[in-house]
Formats: structure tokens, sequence, C-alpha cells
């Protein structure tokens, strides 16, 4: 008799509720930031369903890791539900600005609002205005990430002064002719007299040598005899 009430019991439960008395739905678990495999093998465990969407830059999560999913954590779905994830390509790149003809104080303040760095500068002779940015290294609209160092490049402008002769000159005299001619001193190095001409504390060296073309400001470089 107490067999028979169960089934009965049984039957009509079915009836008035069809549904399963165990649900199939499960929560979602929360998958950002997890690289793919580990994201994959998550899924897999929950009994969901994986699809990849198009990558998209992140200034955090790193690339191949996680950066949305949808739907979001805590979501019931049924078994063998499809869940999506968007994976990070990394943080945007920054494409290089065009700083060309800018002089040096704003072609750092057009690579600071870039997101990018100043590198180290170099000077080269060239036609344009003197201290101008005539090339950036890497060059302009290459892509790098943000914080990346670009190198600039200046020009020292015409290479219309003829080098004096310095030799035999002292290195007060050297600077009066060079500054004389719009030149600087550059480097200096001392050397022992030995056995030559020259007088203790004269240029016994130029580079470049004399007669030789250089910028306005252009620096020449003297061996001095001790």
């Amino acid at each position: 008799m107490f067999v028979a009430a169960v089934g009965v019991g049984y039957v009509i439960t079915c009836v008035v509720y069809p549904s399963p008395l165990v649900s199939r739905e499960l929560a979602v678990g929360r998958l950002l930031g997890l690289p793919l495999e580990a994201a994959q093998r998550e899924i897999a465990s929950q009994g969901f369903r994986l699809r990849l969407e198009n990558p998209e830059p992140d200034p955090v999560i790193p690339a191949g890791h996680v950066v949305w999913q949808d739907p979001p954590p805590g979501t019931t779905l049924a078994k063998g539900a499809m869940v999506h994830l968007t994976m990070s390509s990394g943080p945007a790149t920054v494409a290089v600005p065009d700083v060309v003809g800018f002089d040096l104080e704003a072609a750092r303040d057009i690579l600071r609002v870039a997101g990018l760095r100043l590198g180290r500068m170099d000077s080269l002779v060239s036609p344009a205005e003197a201290g101008v940015i005539i090339t950036t290294r890497p060059a302009t609209g290459e892509s790098r990430a943000p914080g990346t160092t670009v190198d600039l490049v200046v020009s020292r402008g015409l290479a219309d002064i003829r080098v004096p002769d310095l030799l035999g000159a002292t290195r007060e005299e050297a600077r009066q002719r060079l500054e004389s001619w719009g030149l600087k001193v550059g480097t200096i190095v001392m050397r022992d007299r030995g056995r030559g001409p020259a007088r203790p504390g004269g240029v016994v060296e130029q580079r470049p040598a004399a007669g030789m073309l250089s910028a306005r400001g252009g620096r020449v470089n003297l061996v001095i005899s001790r």
C-alpha cells in the first residue's frame, strides 16, 4: 500500500512539475585574467562550450589572457551553453609622431603627449635650419609600445664654414680662433711632446683637419702637446 502511494505521488509530481527535480543550470565561473589554456580547462570542467572573439588591446592584462567574458561570472546557464571570451592583445601600440621640422623642446612635448619618451640625441650636417629635427629613430609612423624611447637627429645646418689651421696654437688661442669662425672646441687630449717641433701646450693634431667644411657651431677636437 505504501509503495503504491509513493508511485502515485511520483506520477502526480511529474505531471504538476514536469521539469527535473535537479536543475541542470550551472553558474559560470570567473575567467577574467586567466591565460587561454587555463580558461579552456575551466570552461570544460564547468560543462560549457567556448567561443573566442577578436582580441582587444588592454593596458593592464597581458596578451593571451582573458580580458572579457560573456556572460559575466556568476551567470547561470544550461549545461553545454556557449561562453564567449575576448583575449587581450596587450597594450595598444603608439605611432611615432611626425616631429620633423620642430625644435627640440616642441618635439619632446609632442612625444610626451603621444605616450613616448625622448631617447638619445644625435646631430648631422643638413640643409635644414640648425637645431630642428631632421629624422627620428624609429621612423615616423612606426608603431611602438607606450613608453618606448624615440631617438632624435637634429640638424647642424649647412657645412659652409672652413675649419681654420690650429696647429701650434695654445688651447686658448685655438678656442678664440674657432669662436671667431663660429665653431667650438670639442674634446681635448693631452699627449707627450716627443721629439717633434711642437711647443709645450700647443696643438699637434685637430679633427676635422684644417680646410674641412663644418656647420656653424660644429666642434673641433684637439690634441695638445704636454
